[in-house]
């Protein structure tokens, strides 16, 4: 258990350390009480996380079986609770309210309890934007440090050493990767932060849609959609960040080293980009045919429209041009696509695609095995072999996510009084897709918004999202005895 509290102080003190740049924003809008808040909440978290950290300093800390699992578990429910307080204390949500926005943040979810962004402190609102990049952060680092090595899923672990190979010893390993992720991240951060400004953005409002562009988050920092701003450069270079976010961090680290080989062999990309490509011809297509004429929306903005759209449903951002974009297409397709999500090691949410190919693929090998009973074949994807082990970590995973997906929607029906709104609902916190269930899919309103459901749908809902980032099996796991005896 040291070791589990010892890293454990880390991410919590670095999660009060983002109090302090929100303490200037606060300061700079020249809300001096909210400031203060802030620094007092910073200062209390940085005093609790240095002692735990300075007094297990000199124990040991190699994380073993269960614990990698017990660390996850207690990082991604502990942590909403601290990122909750600032929005208790100011004044803006209470109760479960907060929390359900603490955990949407963290989870680089974007469904919100506010109505209206106008009466927000602008240091709120920094403040939820800075929680979905943290979040980003923390998705990459579970998925690099405790579910693809443990196998958790299916999820493929074949180029983890490339994050490890310059580090030999062992127990400085987290730290490495915490660290090679950590500066890539932020770089690209900084650089999106960069050219929106060039393209007109006000720096304030350029910073926070960096943030919730990179890690496929979703808040806004104005009310309304990013037809708000007009400028279609920015909208470019946000499309640009959410398939940076949604593509995997081994072939960013690949393109970066110029490994043409590995690259081509890492096929997940290539199916995430056709995939974007031909949803967003869909879209644009459907766009131009519903406007009913060029006059009301020219080839070009419906291009524009449904490729950003497709781009936006695909990475699991939730970003919108126009509101209600994303309803043009059948429902069930957009749901499944939602479902679905982009690549592993992305801050995007979904099953992701590398399952969904395996499933495909162990599909396409049962039906050739019908037609050639006694031929041997084998299944790859890129240099992935899929075994019956894998194959069997992959269905398990899925049939536990549909089953939760399930279930939460069961409960959220009663609430909102559709069983569609409801499933819409579930999937979106479930992909961590939140403005999905708030795009204007029912015409009379009669979905109820987040801020209007029942306290116990919103708790329904906490889950759903921390499951969507964690994985039921890993709850499983930490809570099976047999496992933690091995």
């Amino acid at each position: 258990m040291t070791a589990i509290f010892y890293f454990l102080s880390i991410i919590l003190g670095f999660l009060g350390s983002l109090m302090l740049p929100t303490a200037l924003i606060a300061i700079s809008a020249g809300h001096s009480d909210l400031a203060e808040e802030f620094l007092l909440t910073a200062g209390l978290t940085g005093f609790l996380s240095g002692g735990v950290f300075f007094a297990l300093r000199g124990q040991e800390k190699e994380l073993v079986n269960a614990q990698t699992y017990l660390l996850c578990i207690l990082v991604w429910i502990g942590l909403p609770f601290v990122a909750a307080f600032p929005f208790v204390i100011s004044g803006q949500l209470s109760g479960i309210n907060a929390l359900f926005e603490a955990v949407s943040g963290l989870t680089t979810t974007g469904a919100s309890m506010f109505r209206t962004l106008e009466e927000v402190p602008t240091a709120i609102i920094f403040w939820r934007s800075i929680l979905q990049w943290f979040g980003g952060f923390l998705t990459l680092l579970t998925f690099l440090l405790i579910l693809a090595p443990n196998g958790v899923g299916g999820l493929p672990n074949r180029h983890i050493g490339m994050m490890e190979r310059a580090f030999g010893e062992e127990s400085g390993r987290t730290f490495y990767v915490a660290r090679q992720v950590g500066g890539a991240y932020a770089i690209l951060t900084l650089i999106l932060a960069w050219l929106l400004i060039l393209s007109g953005i006000p720096p304030f409002e350029a910073m926070c849609l960096a943030f919730s562009t990179l890690s496929t988050g979703g808040f806004m920092p104005i009310d309304g959609t990013l037809a708000s701003y007009d400028n279609r450069w920015a909208e470019f270079l946000i499309a640009l960040g959410m398939i940076a976010g949604a593509t995997s961090i081994f072939w960013h680290r690949m393109a970066v080293r110029g490994k043409l080989q590995m690259l081509t062999e890492h096929r997940e990309s290539y199916y995430l980009f056709g995939l974007m490509a031909g949803l967003g011809l869909l879209y644009s297509v459907t766009l131009f045919r519903l406007a009913g004429s060029a006059s009301v929306l020219p080839p070009l903005s419906a291009l524009r429209q449904g490729f950003f759209t497709a781009v936006s449903l695909v990475s699991t951002a939730g970003f919108e041009i126009r509101h209600a974009d994303v309803t043009v297409l059948p429902g069930l397709l957009v749901a499944c696509l939602a479902l679905i999500g982009a690549t592993p090691f992305s801050t995007a949410g979904g099953l992701k695609l590398y399952r969904i190919g395996a499933m495909l693929m162990q599909a396409g090998r049962e039906v050739g095995r019908l037609i050639y009973p006694h031929s041997i074949r084998g299944g790859r994807f890129g240099k992935t072999e899929y075994t019956i082990q894998l194959m069997k970590s992959i269905w398990a995973s899925f049939l536990l996510s549909i089953l939760l997906v399930i279930v939460v929607a069961v409960v959220l029906s009663h609430d909102i009084g559709h069983f569609d709104g409801a499933l819409f609902a579930a999937i979106s916190a479930f992909s961590n897709i939140g403005p999905l269930y708030s795009a204007g899919w029912n015409a009379t309103n009669a979905w109820p918004d987040y801020y209007q459901l029942s306290l116990i749908s919103k708790y329904a809902l906490i889950i759903t999202m921390i499951f969507g980032r964690f994985e039921i099996i890993v709850l499983l796991g930490a809570i099976n005895i047999n496992f933690w005896r091995r």
